[in-house]
C-alpha cells in the first residue's frame, strides 16, 4: 500500500474518503467494539479458576483509546488539506461529523429515555446533557442515558478542536505536540477552580481523575498520536520503517504490556487505568502501541492485516458504532430480558441488530444529511 503524497494548501477541501479508505482500519473499529463489550461482560468474571484471565479482559476498555487514535488519525488524514478557516468549510465538516455521529445516537437515545420514563426514571437535566452530547463535561452525569456515549462528549471536542489544530500545522509543525500539553493545563486550570464547588456545578471537571479520565483535555494525546501517524503516512515516512512486519507485533506487543502492566499496579482500584500509574499507561503509552500497531497495518502485509480486511470484518466494522452505543443499555437488557442472557448469543444478536439498523437507519440519513455534491463521498 503505497502512502499519498503530502497535500498542499490548494488542494480540495478534503480528501474523499474513496482514496483514503483502509480496509484494516474498518475491521479494527469491529474489534475495538468487541474489546470494549468484553470489558462490560467479561466472560471469565466469577469463575475462580480463571481469576487471571478475568482480570485481564476487565481491562479491555482499551478498546476506547484504539477508537480515540483511529479518530484522530482518520480526521486527520480526510480534512488536515485544508485549515478550515473559512465559514463555509468549516460549517461543511462539521455537518459532516453530525451526519456521521449524531442522527443514530439522537434516535437511541429518545429510545433510552422512553424506556426510563416507563420505569419512572426522568431527569430532564440529564435528557438535556445527553442530547447536547454534553454529558462527559460532568462527573455525576457522565453515565447519562447511553451510559457509554461519555466517549462522544470526548469525540465531539476533538472534532472542534481539530481545526484549529490543523491551522497551527500550517504555520509551525513543531505546534502541534505543543496542543495536548496546553489542552492537558487548561483541563487542570478548570479542576482547581470547580471541584471545590463539586455540588453547585454537577461535577464540572469534578476532580483530576475524572478529568484525565472522561474529558477531551485528559484524553487528547491519544487523538494526537492519530494524528501524528496521519502526518507521517501523508508524507511517505512509514514505509522506511517496515520490517517484516515488526511495527504490526511491536504494537500489539506494547499493547498487550500495557494491559499486563494496569492488572498489575490496579490494588484496590476498580480498573488499573485509574491508579495514578494506570492513567500514564492508558493515555500515553498505549497510544505508543496503537499508533505501533496501525503503522504496521499501513505498511506491512501481514496476516493481522488480511485478516482485518476481510469481507466480514468490513461489515462488522461499519456497524460497529450502533453496536458499541446498542451493546450496553435499553437495546441489550430487552433481548436478555426477552430472548436469551447467554452472553455469546446476545453478542451475535447485538451484532445482528448492528448490522440491520447500520443499512437500514444510520447509512441512509448519514447520506441523506451530509453536504451535496461536494462532500457527499467523505466518511
Amino acid at each position: 500500500m503505497s502512502a499519498p503524497a503530502l497535500l498542499t494548501q490548494s488542494d480540495a477541501f478534503s480528501v474523499p474518503a474513496r482514496q483514503t479508505y483502509l480496509p484494516a482500519f474498518t475491521g479494527v473499529r469491529a474489534m475495538a467494539a468487541y474489546l470494549v463489550f468484553l470489558h462490560h461482560f467479561n466472560p471469565f468474571a466469577g469463575n475462580a479458576a480463571l481469576v487471571p484471565f478475568s482480570a485481564l479482559v476487565r481491562e479491555f476498555h482499551i478498546g476506547v483509546p484504539v477508537f480515540f487514535v483511529l479518530s484522530g488519525f482518520l480526521i486527520t488524514l480526510r480534512y488536515s488539506t485544508h485549515a478550515l478557516t473559512q465559514p463555509s468549510q468549516w460549517l461543511r465538516y462539521m455537518r459532516n461529523r453530525f451526519a456521521r455521529i449524531y442522527p443514530v445516537y439522537f434516535l437511541l437515545t429518545l429510545l433510552t429515555y422512553l424506556v426510563f420514563w416507563q420505569r419512572g426514571i426522568f431527569f430532564l437535566r440529564d435528557i438535556v446533557l445527553s442530547l447536547s452530547i454534553t454529558q462527559s463535561f460532568f462527573d455525576g452525569s457522565k453515565y447519562a442515558g447511553i451510559a457509554q456515549a461519555w466517549s462522544l462528549t470526548v469525540e465531539e471536542c476533538f472534532y472542534l478542536a481539530a481545526p484549529l489544530a490543523f491551522w497551527q500545522l500550517r504555520r509551525r509543525a513543531v505546534l502541534l505536540w505543543w496542543q495536548p500539553f496546553v489542552l492537558l493545563a487548561v483541563g487542570s486550570c478548570l479542576v482547581l477552580a470547580c471541584a471545590p464547588h463539586y455540588s453547585r456545578f454537577t461535577g464540572f471537571f469534578g476532580s483530576f481523575r475524572f478529568m484525565l479520565l472522561f474529558t477531551f483535555p485528559g484524553r487528547c494525546f491519544e487523538f494526537y498520536a492519530g494524528m501524528q501517524l496521519a502526518f507521517w503516512y501523508q508524507q511517505g515516512r512509514l514505509r522506511r520503517y517496515r520490517v517484516r512486519g515488526l511495527l504490526t507485533a511491536t504494537g500489539l506487543a506494547v499493547m498487550a504490556a500495557v494491559v499486563c502492566g494496569m492488572v498489575i499496579i490496579k490494588g484496590g482500584y476498580t480498573y488499573g487505568r485509574e491508579h495514578p500509574l494506570g492513567v500514564a499507561l492508558n493515555n500515553v503509552v498505549l497510544p505508543g502501541g496503537i499508533l505501533l500497531f496501525f503503522a504496521g497495518l499501513l505498511t506491512e502485509n501481514t496476516w493481522v492485516r488480511r485478516l482485518l480486511s476481510t469481507h466480514l470484518l468490513q461489515i462488522l466494522g461499519k456497524s460497529s458504532y450502533v453496536f458499541y452505543l446498542i451493546h450496553m443499555g435499553v437495546v441489550h437488557d430487552w433481548l436478555a430480558q426477552s430472548i436469551t442472557s447467554n452472553n455469546m448469543v446476545l453478542f451475535l444478536l447485538l451484532n445482528a441488530v448492528a448490522v440491520a439498523l447500520h443499512y437500514g437507519l444510520e447509512e441512509p440519513l448519514n447520506r441523506w444529511l451530509r453536504p451535496r455534491p461536494v462532500l457527499s463521498t467523505l466518511s
